[in-house]
């Protein structure tokens, strides 16, 4: 493998509303479903892509039938990929969590990277679970594969490619209308984005004070993909 495209799953009806969505589901919007012929176009317009692993959740099969119908590739699906797990907080919007659970909020606040929701995981959880998986790419047949995934997972698989620290981590973000591109050359990564189709653009999209921003990595790593 070569090329790697991480693809979030379309804007969601709870996306809109801003509920956890977790292993629940809701349906694409009007907005997502369009999000998803996009990046079918791009993939399509690369010519390269021949192979999508999709979490098996509604909203990510939803996104990859469309964006399918412009590759007319293979199709697996994978639990690694599915999204945190946010347990009893699933459904929830944050102002909901905040007053039905005060002091875990204030966790989750003070430590984003390790906080578990009550019956949920945390990061380092989704780590474990798709650090065997990632390895496992490096042996796949396919030069170009893309993944259909969700926005935390997706920063999860980007920190661990990359090598992010905790930090690091906290701050990357998945829009529903951006795709990422994972170069690999020998022991080294570079990663662009493409937004709404359009691209590529360096680097890679973070929280800063508030503020989205692109940051251009290019990254040194071993040998694990």
């Amino acid at each position: 493998m070569k090329v790697l495209y991480l693809i979030r799953h379309g804007q969601t009806q709870w996306n809109v509303q801003r509920r956890m969505q977790g292993r629940l589901d809701s349906p694409l919007t009007d907005v997502g479903i369009e999000q998803a012929h996009a990046h079918g176009r791009l993939l399509k317009a690369a010519a390269g892509v021949s192979a999508l692993i999709v979490s098996p959740s509604g909203r990510t099969r939803e996104t990859a039938y469309i964006v399918n119908s412009y590759l007319h590739g293979s199709v697996d699906y994978a639990d690694e990929l599915l999204e945190r797990d946010m347990g009893e907080w699933s459904g929830m919007t944050m102002d909901e969590v905040s007053q039905s659970f005060p002091a875990a909020f204030r966790q989750r606040q003070e430590d984003p990277y390790h906080f578990t929701p009550p019956g949920g995981e945390n990061l380092r959880d989704m780590l474990e679970r798709v650090t065997v998986f990632l390895d496992d790419l490096r042996s796949s047949e396919h030069a170009e594969i893309a993944l259909v995934t969700h926005q935390i997972m997706s920063r999860v698989i980007v920190s661990s490619l990359l090598e992010f620290d905790e930090a690091e981590t906290n701050r990357v973000v998945h829009p529903n209308d951006v795709v990422y591109r994972l170069q690999f050359d020998s022991n080294r990564i570079s990663i662009s984005h493409f937004l709404s189709g359009d691209g590529p653009r360096d680097g890679l999209l973070q929280h800063s004070d508030g503020e989205t921003i692109a940051r251009l990595d290019t990254r040194d790593t071993d040998e694990r993909i």
